[in-house]
């Protein structure tokens, strides 16, 4: 090959190289710049001697925290919840079953603590910023909130409590991964953090 093939080839790779890499680029911008809104949120406290997910929190697991993120329609929505969850409430189960996964993706996140230290979890705008963070990841502040345990729904024998809440968050793109920062409601400092990981 000669020295101008040899440079015409050479430029001809170049920019299908740069067109190749522009439209990643485009595509990445597009997905961090879609927004990101929070739905519904739906918080429920319950003796961590009943759990209601299944490999999430109870009374005799080590962890404190757990969270799981679906972007598409469980198979089986029974296998997900424990036979200690109160499926005459048709909350949570209802909301895993009939979301629109093509333009929303669902959030579970467990807490689990003493009754006499409850305190509860939402999603929040005060703290952080919900969004695209990255290449299919969202991230979604969570705020800490202390709740009186003697207005808790529960029996008076309960010591230790699980706080489950379910969000639903709507968005054009669907998240691989959600970072979970959670925020002191009241100073704003970061008490803990975590990312999950699509179930499906």
């Amino acid at each position: 090959m000669n020295r101008r093939a040899l440079l015409s080839a050479t430029a001809s790779a170049a920019a299908l190289s740069m067109t190749a890499l522009s439209g990643c680029t485009g595509a990445v911008r597009r997905e961090i710049s879609d927004r990101v809104v929070m739905d519904i949120a739906t918080m429920v406290f319950h003796p961590a001697s009943e759990p209601w997910v299944t490999d999430g929190l109870s009374a005799s697991a080590d962890a404190t925290r757990h969270a799981a993120l679906f972007t598409g329609k469980p198979s089986d929505v029974s296998e997900i919840l424990t036979d200690q969850y109160p499926t005459n409430e048709r909350t949570f189960d209802n909301k895993l079953r009939n979301t629109d996964y093509s333009s929303n993706f669902i959030l579970l996140y467990e807490v689990r603590m003493s009754r006499a230290e409850a305190y509860q979890v939402a999603p929040t705008i005060k703290y952080g910023g919900l969004g695209w963070t990255g290449w299919r990841t969202v991230t979604a502040p969570m705020a800490r909130a202390s709740r009186d345990p003697s207005e808790l729904d529960l029996s008076p024998e309960t010591e230790d409590v699980i706080a489950t809440t379910v969000v639903r968050y709507s968005a054009e793109a669907t998240p691989r991964r959600v970072r979970l920062p959670v925020y002191d409601e009241e100073t704003g400092a970061l008490r803990s953090e975590m990312t999950v990981r699509a179930e499906s």
